[in-house]
């Protein structure tokens, strides 16, 4: 993500009196952030420079309702093998 984004850029020229660097707070820790819709989420968000790397880096990360496909799951497997046992 850069530093200025197409939000920020829009704001500025279209407020010349009021120029702003960010967008808004960053949805996790609260520092200055810029809008977007980063590809692990389900929209957008407003990020540091920070968290947009922390997610964008590589791997598997583990998101809370990641926990509902355990819980499909796992009922899913008890009426499976309540069919068969």
């Amino acid at each position: 993500m850069t530093k200025s984004c197409d939000y920020c850029h829009q704001w500025n020229a279209e407020h010349p009196e009021a120029q702003r660097s960010a967008c808004g707070p960053c949805e996790f820790c609260g520092a200055p952030g810029h809008i977007g819709a980063h590809p692990r989420q389900p929209g957008s968000l407003c990020l540091c420079e920070p968290h947009w790397q922390t997610l964008s880096s590589p791997g598997w990360h583990f998101e809370l309702y990641h926990l509902i496909y355990l819980l499909i799951g796992g009922l899913v497997l008890l009426q499976v093998w309540r069919l068969f046992f």
